[in-house]
């Protein structure tokens, strides 16, 4: 995972259609706050607003086309997800708990809830997960103040995530306690993401190797090798955060 800096300012949409979305969202919650509670009402929510062109648009660049997760470049196979850090729907703090009603409903068009993830890191593993230090804490409503909470999942957007995740080779391992729960939630550790960084490891390792072997330091493909280990490493590559501890960097 890298730092991602969005815009400071939400695509228009989220601030004239999805800011009217969660008003009505929020009134309705308040006409009747225990069937919200108890799952027998749930919001319906507007895919087409907070996963519009532009919002998705301006997020993938911020994110250089990656997972704001595991650092996938997936656009040739797969268009990704929009991703709510607070999950919107329902929401549970561990993955065999039930799921508790409502999940963060005001924050579904919320231009600082919005992420793009891959298929597999939202789908197949973090979904409605996301843990509290402090539980008792949590917000259950559009009343209650998430500055009070303590995530225990990293938000790229907010956080480094450098401070709570390195890489031994191939294999993400946790500084924090944030680390080891967002390594867990979103499958960092799977096998198909293990294999894709061994095989980009494999490769800048060949180039590494040519780099420090070379007789002539000066020599035009030694610079051409070494540009492309430090390119390796900006926040625009395929796994930028491994190959900056792989290299050292």
């Amino acid at each position: 995972m890298i730092k991602i800096k969005n815009p400071a300012k939400p695509p228009k949409t989220l601030i004239e259609k999805g800011a009217a979305e969660n008003k009505e969202n929020c009134a309705a919650y308040d006409y009747s706050p225990e069937d919200y509670r108890s799952g027998r009402k749930s919001f319906k929510f507007k895919n087409k607003i907070y996963g519009s062109k532009t919002v998705k648009k301006a997020l993938l660049r911020a994110q250089y086309e990656k997972c704001c997760y595991c650092e996938s470049k997936f656009r040739a196979t797969s268009p990704g997800d929009v991703e709510h850090y607070r999950p919107k729907g329902a929401v549970k703090q561990t993955d065999g708990q039930r799921v508790e009603h409502p999940g963060y409903y005001w924050l579904a068009y919320d231009w600082n809830n919005l992420l793009v993830s891959c298929a597999d890191c939202n789908r197949s593993y973090k979904k409605d997960l996301f843990p509290l230090k402090n539980r008792d804490a949590r917000a259950h409503s559009h009343h209650d103040n998430i500055d009070d909470e303590r995530p225990l999942f990293v938000n790229p957007a907010i956080d480094d995530p450098r401070r709570h995740i390195r890489f031994r080779g191939a294999t993400p391992y946790h500084l924090t306690k944030v680390g080891r729960e967002t390594i867990k939630g979103m499958g960092l550790r799977r096998d198909a993401l293990e294999e894709k960084r061994i095989e980009r490891l494999q490769g800048l390792k060949t180039i590494r190797d040519l780099v420090e072997g070379a007789k002539d330091p000066s020599d035009s493909k030694v610079k051409a090798a070494r540009e492309l280990l430090a390119a390796s490493t900006r926040p625009n590559a395929e796994y930028s955060s491994m190959v900056q501890d792989f290299l050292g960097t």
